[in-house]
């Protein structure tokens, strides 16, 4: 059952972030476009769904693999076959546009197989990737990576290694590295794209990603989207003055970064419905403020992204802490959530004096925390 809510939950999310991009640009899309999507959703709403869950959800026991990449491959034919009946008005890049689109869609497919054949070791979860994006022929067609696919196959990779998406893991790159050819090259500047998209690390390492890869595949079609993606990170280079985000204090005054722009900021975004925020205050934070309570120039800030301000008031009030409390609210959708691409919480950033970014990815509140400020204040 839960696989079958995945199923759904991960064609939910990919219409529903198609169609919100369809309402915010409409004006950059042709009536042929969004009639095309619209007869996709149809589509996979009525026909793909059906035919996914008979095969890996209405039995006992998952398909082998030979048998799901030809029932995938059938299916493919089916997108083909759409493609053809009704792409003949777009824009050239709105053809592209759509084929990323279903080759997103593809990728997903083959991921669902992983995430149903959960009996499967490691090394055969590889190989049935590997043959997956050989047969379905992804490993040649893809020449232009989006956010989504570039995501879609790095959430495929992880699940081949039964390593939890997010979650920072070397053992990804490492085995990227062996694989050689079109695969290699595709899942390479996947991998440094979702990495720029969820800010793993610094703008540096993305820079020095980019670098490396450049050098091994001189002739990448990727290295165009790499490039853009650089490009979207600059704000976040190390000594980069952070934007003046506004908030209001508890007492419904409006605080902003630039009013503690003579003191370090460790940043801590964070909301009262996440569990692992309230852990970190109830199990390292009392220690972290204690270390750092002598040095003046250090100021803690707390940013809730609650989408209301009772609960993060609520919160407070039961559980009070020092430093400086700070509402944002909007959740994810908050500026400041977009500006240093947030994509989960408790999430943490040092700010240096003169609201010059130090590090946007800072380590949890600790030992290592309390060093890295130290540092950013020049000890």
């Amino acid at each position: 059952m839960n696989t079958i809510l995945k199923f759904s939950k991960l064609i939910l999310i990919l219409f529903l972030g198609l169609f919100f991009s369809l309402t915010v640009k409409a004006q950059n899309y042709s009536d042929a476009y969004v009639n095309y999507m619209s007869g996709l959703e149809n589509y996979v709403q009525n026909d793909l769904y059906g035919k996914v869950s008979e095969v890996l959800y209405d039995v006992e026991d998952a398909p082998s693999k030979e048998d799901f990449i030809s029932f995938v491959k059938e299916i493919q034919k089916e997108m083909n076959q759409f493609h053809l009946d009704n792409a003949g008005d777009l824009m050239e890049d709105e053809k592209s546009e759509a084929a990323s689109f279903t080759h997103t869609m593809l990728v997903q497919l083959g991921e669902l197989y992983l995430d149903r054949a959960q009996e499967m070791e490691v090394e055969d979860r590889l190989i049935f990737l590997k043959e997956y994006l050989s047969e379905t022929n992804l490993d040649q067609e893809i020449k232009s990576l989006t956010d989504d696919l570039a995501r879609s196959l790095m959430m495929a990779m992880h699940s081949a290694m039964k390593i939890p998406f997010g979650m920072p893991n070397d053992d990804i790159a490492v085995q990227i590295q062996s694989i050689s050819g079109n695969q290699g090259e595709l899942l390479a500047a996947s991998n440094i794209l979702n990495d720029m998209l969820m800010l793993s690390g610094s703008y540096e390492d993305s820079e020095m990603a980019v670098s490396d890869f450049s050098k091994n595949y001189t002739n990448s079609t990727h290295l165009a989207n790499l490039k853009e993606g650089l490009v979207s990170l600059e704000k976040l280079k190390t000594g980069s003055v952070v934007e003046d985000f506004s908030f209001v204090n508890l007492e419904g005054e409006k605080v902003n970064l630039s009013d503690y722009k003579d003191k370090v900021i460790y940043l801590d975004l964070w909301a009262s419905w996440c569990g692992p925020c309230i852990n970190t205050f109830k199990t390292k934070t009392p220690d972290f403020e204690k270390q750092l309570r002598e040095h003046e120039d250090i100021v803690l800030m707390y940013v809730s992204v609650d989408d209301q301000q009772a609960p993060w008031k609520n919160y407070l009030d039961k559980n009070p802490m020092r430093g400086v409390h700070a509402y944002a609210g909007q959740g994810f959708e908050a500026d400041i959530m977009k500006y240093f691409k947030v994509w989960g919480i408790p999430r943490y950033l040092i700010i240096g004096k003169d609201n010059k970014l130090f590090n946007a990815n800072a380590p949890r509140p600790g030992d290592e925390a309390v060093a890295a400020l130290l540092e950013a204040k020049g000890e």
